[in-house]
């Protein structure tokens, strides 16, 4: 992110990376899409639950918001317990996945490719 306070800057780079306009990011927070303008150009500074509604709507931190968080992070936000354990298992997998040069899948992988597909044909 370009600077640590520059919220209209990351705003404005996330609504365009989800391909709405001001109008539309308005509309999801039951604003007038000038607001949406006003905080990109820095003129205005949203409320905290206009800040907690953009990180729902992006899928991010308030922190990475705010741009005191560099890393964008995956929300578990309306996941099923089961959705979110398939989340910590695939994690998981990455993780120890990076830390070998293994490149053949174990069979916990194979598992939990097998729960994914599952969940997805739902």
């Amino acid at each position: 992110m370009e600077d640590a306070y520059d919220f209209g800057i990351i705003l404005q780079k996330l609504r365009k990376e989800k391909g709405l306009t001001q109008e539309q990011l308005a509309r999801k927070i039951n604003k007038e899409s000038s607001i949406i303008s006003r905080y990109e150009k820095g003129l205005q500074s949203p409320t905290f639950d206009t800040v907690k509604a953009f990180a729902a709507i992006f899928n991010v931190s308030m922190d990475y918001l705010s741009g005191t968080e560099k890393r964008e992070r995956i929300s578990a936000y309306n996941l099923t317990d089961q959705q979110l354990a398939i989340v910590n298992k695939l994690i998981s997998v990455f993780r120890n996945g990076n830390e070998t040069s293994n490149k053949k899948l174990s069979p916990e992988s194979c598992q939990l490719l097998g729960e994914i597909v599952e969940e997805l044909s739902r």
